[in-house]
């Protein structure tokens, strides 16, 4: 596939103070590139990694467009006390926000302090922005007379009229495209506060077209959800001695019927392939900050694996290269980043 995106890993990123655009190929390092959030990434889809980040910073506002091709589980948290509001720019099926399933013309929303948990589709690209609290509150109440937590809190991805989304999505997508062009429209505080305003207008206006058609219940995805979190919270507790399914039902006090139709339901895996999942990105985090005196035999151990040809082949088949290549472009990427340094 042309995607467009940067591959070479020693590629320099464009990021300053306000602006950053910022291609990756490993989802590790994706979660980590999102300024101001707190993530972690597991890859469900088979294959190389490929995304991408354009974001914009400006006072009590943040505005990213977030490319991913792979299906992703995300656990996150934006900034504190910020309201989170956006649109997918392109979505294909099987996406899944906040329990909620994703279609092209959702709202997608976070209330202040709210973790995320979004299951991305194959190939995702969202247009979001977060708002300091009392700035949208403030903003709101001066301009419409209207509180914002009560537009948001009515639901996680709900239906916008079509016309309302591609108004957000354009606006959206025409002030990452200007701050991105010309970032030293940030250097003039006239300027700056009107990105903010013009930002701050459209996301009112677009939680206030939002549908108010009937929602269908996630109270069960809910739970299935939850128990995920603690399934993934105990394998990496025990990661030295990595439960088997048996142990796991018995932990989570739950059937294997149940727990399968959990992960199928929540993240499209079964508990097998998600125990070893969770293991495999564990050694792909430590390869990647993995010092000449790590070796590969010792972590993928240290993450039980003990069979080194067995674990190549399902690293590879997840994230479409071997461990010593991970390992390689790691010590390359040192090796550049130390000659600029110097």
């Amino acid at each position: 596939m042309n995607s467009g995106l940067i591959q070479d890993r020693e590629t320099p990123r464009r990021r300053n103070e306000r602006v950053s655009i910022i291609s990756t190929n490993d989802a590790c390092e994706h979660a980590a590139s999102l300024r101001d959030w707190s993530q972690d990434y597991l890859q469900l889809s088979q294959g190389a990694f490929e995304g991408e980040i354009i974001e914009a910073t400006v006072g009590p506002m943040q505005v990213f467009k977030e490319t991913i091709r792979q299906s992703v589980d995300e656990k996150a948290s934006p900034r504190c006390d910020s309201y989170t509001i956006g649109v997918p720019a392109s979505v294909t099926p099987n996406g899944y926000w906040q329990g909620r399933h994703l279609e092209r013309d959702s709202l997608i929303t976070l209330c202040p302090n709210e973790e995320l948990h979004f299951r991305t589709p194959m190939e995702s690209t969202i247009l979001v922005t977060v708002i300091d609290c009392n700035a949208f509150d403030s903003f709101a109440q001066d301009s419409a007379a209207v509180d914002v937590l009560p537009l948001i809190s009515k639901s996680h991805a709900a239906a916008l009229p079509g016309d309302a989304a591609q108004t957000y999505r354009v606006m959206l997508e025409t002030v990452l495209s200007s701050v991105a062009s010309t970032p030293e429209i940030f250097e003039h505080s006239a300027s700056a506060q009107s990105v903010a305003e013009t930002v701050m207008n459209a996301s009112l206006n677009a939680l206030r077209a939002r549908s108010q058609e009937t929602e269908s219940p996630r109270t069960s995805h809910s739970v299935q959800r939850a128990i995920v979190e603690r399934a993934r919270s105990y394998v990496i507790a025990n990661r030295e001695n990595p439960p088997t399914v048996a142990e796991l039902s018995s932990y989570l006090k739950m059937s294997r019927r149940g727990l399968h139709h959990a992960f199928i339901n929540v993240l499209g895996i079964n508990i097998t392939t998600f125990l070893r999942y969770v293991r495999l990105h564990g050694v792909r985090k430590e390869l990647l900050r993995a010092t000449p005196e790590d070796s590969i035999s010792g972590i993928a151990c240290k993450w039980g694996f003990w069979h080194m040809g067995m674990f190549s082949s399902y690293y590879k088949c997840l994230f479409g290269e071997t461990p010593s290549s991970t390992l390689r472009r790691t010590s390359n990427f040192s090796k550049v980043a130390s000659r600029r340094h110097h």
